[in-house]
């Protein structure tokens, strides 16, 4: 009997599941019967959702925004280049006759003051790789708590589903009683005909419930990117109770504080360059490397020449100050949404925490519940048995039992899920909770 499964757990104070998915698979049908072996647990589910592309796409961003970041300190190494020319002229002239020339030039330029705009530049850069690692958890979170549901809904459905097929085998017996009867002209023809009413419908739900159980299924593989045959149920540990700032709102935090560093950048100040240009002539022309060598001054073997850039963009100012104005327009609304989100982490957080002690107290209930259901479904089946109540009476008292069997399990189910919502909307981290 499904209620023998039930009784092993079910009634316990600390409300653990009253059906593993041993129990469940071994009371369904063949279809369902898969051994426990190679079924996943909540644990493995979740190291599985790091194979997700989406939470791959979001690694790379991060791994992005690290470059960049590298890049920006980059800025404060000198730039050096160097080129070399060869030059080759035939010409039909007395004084200059055909010549070749071959210089080597290398030129390196190195910032000495820029308004702090490279410094600026790093600190936005950090800020952005920071937010961009911030949102990168937020999505393994929203993941998780996505594969968190679709594993428990999983269970629920499965519940049902045998709850279901447990209704139909009391149905498909009772239909085969009635039909006795009916032979020995001991019933009506009505009775008969709604117990197998009865039973195509119970048939029609259980093909409804495989398909949704389906579904479930192929939505974990789709978070997990991995092949689930079957699962077994594990539970999470209970959360500890405390708002912390959310991977969402410490992004939000970060992408303000690059924007504060951009706006830094902006500056009236002057910038200070330093340039180095060295030339050295591996080959100079015929005509300054002979005898009379009038021209000789002109092409030295080589020469250095150091200069010093001070600039200064007098008629930006304008443009500049719109852009700081600007800037510092996104940060204040940035700002603003970022205390209307902590407010909203607030809401989330209590009404959580007040969601976790409803799914306790529904728990509970649902179990008084199923006690009362099965003491009375008993009772009356035996006096259906004895002809001592109608069809109607009994049918309803089978819904109400196994109605009751799925409440249960589904408030054990909704416990679980409850936890999970918490622990998202908290700002704790899944994974921690799931053994």
């Amino acid at each position: 009997m499904f209620l023998h499964a039930l009784e092993l757990e079910a009634y316990r104070p600390t409300g653990t599941l009253a059906l593993g998915i041993e129990q469940l698979e071994a009371i369904e049908e063949n279809k369902f019967a898969k051994t426990t072996q190679g079924a996943l647990s909540l644990a493995e589910l979740i190291r599985n959702a790091n194979n997700n592309y989406s939470l791959q796409a979001a690694q790379l961003q991060v791994g992005q925004a690290l470059k960049n970041h590298t890049i920006a300190k980059a800025k404060f190494l000198p730039t050096m280049s160097s080129n070399y020319t060869f030059n080759r002229r035939d010409r039909n002239t007395l004084f200059f006759p055909n010549y070749n020339m071959q210089l080597l030039n290398t030129n390196l330029k190195l910032n000495l003051f820029n308004g702090f705009s490279d410094i600026n530049n790093v600190r936005e850069k950090s800020a952005t790789y920071r937010s961009s690692a911030a949102s990168m958890e937020y999505t393994r979170q929203s993941i998780y708590l996505q594969v968190v549901q679709q594993y428990y809904q999983y269970f629920n459905n499965m519940a049902q589903l045998v709850a279901l097929k447990r209704k139909l085998a009391e149905l498909r017996s009772d239909i085969k009683r009635v039909s006795q009867l009916f032979d020995q002209g001991l019933t009506t023809i009505d009775n008969l005909e709604s117990a197998k009413a009865q039973g195509a419908l119970s048939q029609n739900d259980i093909t409804d419930m495989e398909f949704a159980i389906e579904q479930n299924r192929l939505t974990l593989e789709y978070l997990t990117n991995s092949k689930i045959p079957s699962l077994r149920r594990t539970t999470i540990l209970e959360p500890s109770l405390g708002l912390k700032e959310r991977a969402d709102l410490r992004s939000l935090r970060e992408q303000i504080t690059a924007i504060h560093y951009q706006n830094k950048q902006l500056n009236y100040y002057p910038t200070v360059d330093v340039n180095d240009d060295w030339q050295y002539y591996i080959e100079k022309p015929a005509f300054a490397r002979g005898k009379d060598n009038r021209f000789g001054n002109l092409f030295p073997n080589q020469q250095n020449t150091f200069g010093i850039v001070v600039g200064l963009n007098i008629l930006g100012d304008i443009g500049i100050n719109l852009q700081k104005q600007y800037l510092r327009l996104n940060q204040l609304s940035q700002e603003k949404t970022l205390m209307y989100k902590k407010m909203e982490q607030q809401k989330d957080e209590q009404l959580y925490r007040k969601s976790l002690d409803m799914a306790r107290s529904k728990i509970r209930s649902s179990e008084a519940s199923l006690k009362s259901a099965t003491v009375s479904y008993e009772s009356i089946k035996k006096k259906y048995n004895a002809s001592l109540v109608d069809f109607t009476t009994y049918l309803r008292a089978l819904r109400t039992r196994f109605d009751a069997e799925v409440i249960y399990n589904q408030s054990l189910n909704n416990y679980e899920m409850q936890k999970a919502n918490y622990i998202f909307y908290s700002g704790h981290h899944i994974q921690d909770y799931v053994r």
